[in-house]
Formats: C-alpha cells, structure tokens, sequence
C-alpha cells in the first residue's frame, strides 16, 4: 500500500525543542511519535535544512537528531516548484519577505503531498493563505495540500473511526 505523504515544514521541527510554548512542544512530540511508525512518506526540502542551517551549532545538532529518526524523503526542489513559490509570491498570497514559506507550499504541492504541516499560524496556517493557495493551484492544475498544525493533524488521528 502506498503512503500517503506529509510534508513538514521547518516550524514544526523547531517546535521539538520549543521551552517558550510548553503545549507546543508536547504537541510536536506526540506528533513524532506518530512519525517515528513509518507510516507517512514524509517529505522534506532544501528549504528545511536551509533554515536549520541558521540555528547555533548545538540546536541544529540536536534538531537534525530527531529529524534523523523519521523515514524521510529529501525532494529537490526543481523548476516546477520555483516557478509555482515565484507564483504565490507574485499573487500576494505571502510577502516576499516569506519567500521560503512559498517554496515550502511550492514543494508540498508539486509533490502531491496530502498534508503540510507547520506551526506558523502568521503565514501558513490560516484562511485567507490556504484559500489563496487552493485558487493558484486549482488554476495551474497542481495538487492541494491540507495546510495542518500538528495539534490539528493528531486529534484528526484513528481515534474517530
């Protein structure tokens, strides 16, 4: 059976060792837990590492430690999803200021990803962004991800079935 595939931005890595948001982090770990299954195809981007790469030494050491522990999926990014992030930032839908976030979108689309998961409520997580990017996408025929944070993605778990 085919995985169905996640992708996670670099806000939900980060949120592993959150001290300042407490329900955050213990989100993010549940979170991981799950992950560590094996039972997404998780999907990650230059883009990710990109932003690790910013942290200090000793927290990049111990995030890409737990990344380390998933089964993931390294996707480069290629002329389809610059010119889909180049896209959104051109609409509007975030500044350029927030041309990664593009990219991260761009990434999870093209590649068909079910779900994108991140804990940035200022530009990901929120309608007027999900709504922008559901009508470029719907435009230019590319995959629409569910643009989930963590909490919303465990609490929609097997629970309900």
């Amino acid at each position: 059976m085919k995985k169905t595939k996640l992708y996670l931005d670099t806000s939900v890595i980060s949120h592993l060792l959150a001290d300042d948001v407490p329900e955050k982090r213990r989100d993010t770990h549940k979170l991981w837990g799950q992950l560590k299954q094996g039972d997404w195809n998780i999907i990650l981007s230059p883009v990710v590492f990109e932003e690790l790469d910013r942290c200090d030494e000793i927290l990049k050491k111990s995030l890409l430690e737990y990344v380390a522990l998933l089964n993931s999926t390294y996707v480069e990014e290629n002329e389809e999803m610059t010119a889909l992030a180049d896209e959104y930032s051109k609409t509007g839908i975030l500044s350029e200021k927030s041309y990664n976030d593009c990219r991260h979108i761009a990434v999870a689309g093209v590649c068909s990803c079910k779900y994108i998961l991140s804990w940035n409520m200022k530009h990901f997580v929120k309608r007027k962004t999900i709504e922008m990017v559901q009508s470029v996408n719907q435009r230019l025929g590319v995959f629409q991800p569910l643009i989930l944070t963590p909490a919303m993605f465990i609490d929609g778990g097997d629970d309900d079935e």
